[in-house]
């Protein structure tokens, strides 16, 4: 057996086989290092100035007007006088050390800071794919880095009862409720469960559309603190649209919600500000709601992520298929969904083996090896329920 290793240098497609597994996975491994190290793909595409990549980084995406306004804002705010001129490849870990503490000296809080990092992150992220620079300074070099985020199983504590997740909502105030049972009934993430709107729902099948999501740090000049929308999900480009069953009951709940506190702006978005009009609520205002009311139901161990738990639990012990629980909640994989809730999936699968065994009336363990049959019971012979037929 050959393995191969495809990568691209200097905008040309290489691959370089080996006959040894580990030969290849080492050699794939330096390349990313490489790469991780501040390795030039391309030295002429390097000289590209920030702010010429920063205008193909917004125009990459499809965005709402709100959304290229904001980004406009922060561009000229915080990061063309530092960054605008200066080419891609010259950018240091160092450059963005010292524009986080100049940022800090102007008095700006520590959130702000970090969430104007992660959109200055982005735009690195976007030219290391593209190929323009070959390390995001906004990551600290670290040559013995392991690729990847390691996937946490979960546990049986982390899966919340039927009772506890109905003990938590009643809880919480009636004007985000509807946003809570999004995430138990739906399986979505908290952004995503703020950015449920009429626009999204389609009431007739029964299915809801999740590209959009309230995120920490997005459109904080449009929208407010921690309050901006956005268009795209985890694991999906702005544009990517995945699509989710909404089951009758949620669907119920969503209508009661809109009958009692309305809808606004143009998507018909169904959750609001309580203090502010035509706004979003904010991500930590959502968070502190579930957080109070999870106290106060006596359950302060749960998060939000726990009820995307009892989703997946749920849907994994009734029988559905991996892949459409994967593509519901938002997994890149049926690998990610296997690695978090592997332990539901192996008693799934004992469940389904005894499913199969009921269903066969087979009894392997009866006397002298034979096999034995269940003969079919009648409802009104259960005074012989003991009485077997032998098998032919």
């Amino acid at each position: 057996m050959t393995y191969r290793v495809v990568y691209r240098e200097a905008g040309v497609v290489r691959e370089v086989p080996f006959k040894r597994l580990e030969d290849a996975e080492s050699f794939a491994l330096g390349v990313e290092r490489r790469k991780d190290l501040g390795a030039r793909l391309d030295p002429a595409a390097g000289r590209r100035a920030f702010a010429d990549v920063w205008r193909e980084w917004v125009e990459a995406g499809v965005l709402e007007e709100s959304t290229r306004r904001n980004y406009q804002s922060v561009y000229d705010n915080h990061f063309g006088q530092r960054f605008g001129s200066i080419e891609m490849a010259s950018i240091t870990p160092a450059d963005i050390e010292g524009w986080e503490a100049e940022q800090r000296r102007r008095g700006y809080a520590e959130n702000g800071v970090n969430g104007r990092k992660n959109v200055l992150s982005s735009v690195f992220n976007y030219a290391v794919t593209a190929e323009i620079i070959g390390r995001n300074p906004c990551r600290k070099v670290n040559p013995h880095r392991r690729a990847g985020k390691p996937l946490t199983p979960i546990a049986d504590g982390d899966v919340p009862a039927m009772e506890e997740v109905m003990g938590i909502i009643a809880e919480a105030p009636k004007l985000i409720r509807a946003g809570f049972w999004a995430m138990a009934g739906c399986g979505m993430r908290p952004g995503e469960a703020l950015a449920v709107s009429d626009a999204s729902m389609n009431w007739e099948r029964g299915m809801i559309a999740v590209d959009h999501q309230v995120s920490a740090y997005g459109c904080q000049e449009i929208s407010g603190s921690r309050r901006g929308v956005k268009r795209g999900t985890k694991n999906r480009a702005s544009g990517e649209v995945r699509r989710a069953p909404v089951p009758h009951s949620i669907r119920q709940v969503f209508d009661d919600h809109v009958d009692a506190y309305g809808v606004w702006g143009d998507r018909g978005w169904f959750f609001e500000s309580p203090r502010l009009n035509d706004r979003h609520p904010s991500y930590d205002w959502f968070l502190a709601q579930f957080k109070e009311a999870a106290t106060n139901a006596g359950t302060p161990q749960y998060t939000p992520k726990s009820f995307r738990h009892f989703f997946v639990s749920e849907a994994i012990h009734s029988g559905i298929p991996l892949f459409e629980i994967a593509a519901w909640v938002g997994h890149r994989t049926t690998r990610t969904t296997e690695l978090i809730y592997g332990h539901l999936v192996r008693r799934s699968m004992h469940q389904g083996a005894l499913v199969m065994h009921n269903r066969l009336g087979l009894d392997f363990a009866s006397p002298r090896g034979s096999i034995q049959l269940l003969m079919p019971r009648s409802p009104v012979d259960d005074a012989d329920a003991d009485v077997w037929g032998a098998a032919m």
